[in-house]
């Protein structure tokens, strides 16, 4: 698997099993949080990913170059680890990158429908498709959905985020390929 997207696809999972938080539903909006809880909830997922998975965990925070980074740890299927380290600061969420050695922004809270960034090494793009997306999953039909369309070398995905849960799923050339599981 390319090694760009297992990291953009680690960045998009987060956390979330059946019950994310308190009383909220594993299909249901969370009125608290945001579309990327970097650091505000201590629950693991198991992401399908086209005929594999990976569990999510989250880990104790690192320093890296003297910031912070919350740690998520996703193993895959075949026991194979992989580890993605993100940030958020002054709504602005980073994602460090280990064989670059430099952040890229994944995600920032003032960008609006249409805008577009490109990844810390520039061979990827993003951009801002939908804040009202919709995704239906085996599990759930989600609605409100930000989505981030990534141009990759290696294909084109769109990235549906839920507030309060984080990632949730991807398509591919509008195919679904990735979705959460409640397990």
């Amino acid at each position: 698997m390319n090694k760009t997207l297992l990291i953009f696809l680690l960045l998009v999972s987060f956390n979330s099993y059946s019950q994310i938080g308190e009383g909220q539903k594993f299909c249901e909006e969370s009125k608290i949080g945001n579309y990327f809880p970097v650091s505000s909830f201590n629950f693991n997922k198991k992401i399908l990913w086209y005929k594999t998975y990976y569990k999510e965990i989250k880990k104790d925070p690192e320093t890296i170059n003297g910031k912070v980074y919350t740690v998520f740890e996703q193993k895959w299927e075949d026991k194979k680890i992989s580890l993605l380290y993100l940030r958020e600061e002054n709504g602005i969420v980073y994602q460090y990158d280990q064989d670059l050695k430099q952040e890229t922004v994944r995600y920032n809270i003032a960008f609006k429908e249409g805008d577009k960034w490109k990844s810390a090494d520039g061979k990827d793009e993003y951009k801002i498709i939908s804040y009202n997306g919709e995704l239906q999953t085996r599990y759930c039909i989600y609605k409100n959905l930000l989505v981030i369309e990534a141009k990759m070398s290696y294909g084109n995905f769109k990235f549906y985020y839920f507030k309060g849960h984080g990632y949730i799923g991807a398509t591919k050339d509008g195919h679904l390929v990735s979705f959460v599981s409640p397990e």
